[in-house]
This record gives structure tokens, sequence and C-alpha cells, in this order.
């Protein structure tokens, strides 16, 4: 409805398929519900148009997504123009725009080079300790603060091994259906039947 509506509009920040294989993206998606996915899928969606020059236009401004609208709050994204670059920014990552995919009045797409990670499915991120002299690499899991609501996932101790996806630079199996999903999600809201 919101792509149809040309006074309200949609942006949608699409990540691409090696956003899924980086930590601690990877460790977290391994035990999302599909309350959880629709939550996360919705999160990448402000609840209006923004072209990507009103997006340079910003500085360290907040957006309302359609996350916000379907959880009765939250799910809020901090988009900034910084060095030539927009950014955006959660409380576990900040995700610079690497392409325009679509931009046109009411909707726009952007391709981002990471997965957005709500702090209302996620809670916020553990401080980094120090690197363990065995790896090299911190421990990334999630505080003891933990997300309201049901949407909150099962807590996550840290990454695993570095598995198939550092060896082959594709996402094991077990992510594929995190991205068939965002790109239903895209596709339905493009085709109006959303």
């Amino acid at each position: 409805m919101q792509a149809n509506n040309p006074e309200v509009g949609i942006s949608i920040f699409a990540p691409k398929d090696v956003a899924f294989t980086k930590e601690p993206t990877a460790t977290l998606l391994k035990n999302v519900t599909p309350q959880q996915v629709v939550a996360l899928l919705e999160y990448h969606a402000l609840n209006n148009w923004q072209s990507l020059s009103a997006l340079q236009q910003t500085s360290n401004t907040e957006f309302t997504t359609i996350a916000t609208t379907s959880n009765g709050g939250g799910f809020e994204l901090n988009i900034t123009f910084v060095q030539g670059q927009v950014q955006v920014v959660t409380a576990w990552n900040r995700a610079t725009i690497a392409s325009t995919l679509y931009d046109a009045k009411p909707v726009s797409v952007f391709a981002l080079e990471e997965v957005l990670l709500p702090v209302d499915l996620f809670g916020l991120p553990a401080s980094a300790p120090a690197p363990s002299p065995a790896s090299g690499a911190p421990s990334i899991a999630p505080s003891s603060s933990s997300p309201p609501s049901s949407l909150s996932p099962p807590p996550v101790s840290g990454p695993s091994s570095a598995g198939p996806a550092a060896e082959t630079g594709f996402a094991p199996q077990t992510h594929r259906p995190v991205v068939v999903t965002s790109l239903i999600f895209l596709s339905l809201l493009f085709f109006k039947l959303f």
C-alpha cells in the first residue's frame, strides 16, 4: 500500500548476499523465528519515500521503519551523510549505501553491504572483549539486556568457526531462506501484492 501511495511511498534497504555471511549477522540469524524474519525485513524499509539526494542531506537523523508501525514503536534507524557516503546506523553496525537499485517517487531501493540488526530483536551488542590469542578476533554476542517483546531470539554465545562461508565466499545453506525471504518481500512490494 505504501508503494502505491505517491504521497507516502517507501524506501527499501536491500542487503547484498555477502552481508548475510558476515559476523555477527550470520550467527544472530541462525535461530530467528518466522515472526522475527518479518520484523527484520520490515526494519529494512522506511515508511516513507526518501530519494538518495534527500538522504545525502541528512545529519544524524532518526527514521521510523515499517517495523516501527507494525510493532507499535521501536525499530528506528539513524541515517547520516558522512564523508560523501550515506550511512545507515544501528547499535550493531554502520551500513553504507553501496548502490542505488531504483530511485523514483514513490519507491527507492538501495543496496547495502550489511544486514541492519535492530536492538529490538537482538538487544544491545556486548562491548567487544580483547581478541583471543588463538583467533585474533573478538567474540561477538548480544548483551544481557533483553529486547522487549516475544520477538527476542535465543541468546547467542558468539560466532562459530568460519566454516564454508570463509572457504567459498558463499553463505551456508542455513542462511539462504533469509535471502530468499528478502527477495520475496521486495518482489511483493514491487508487484503491489503485499
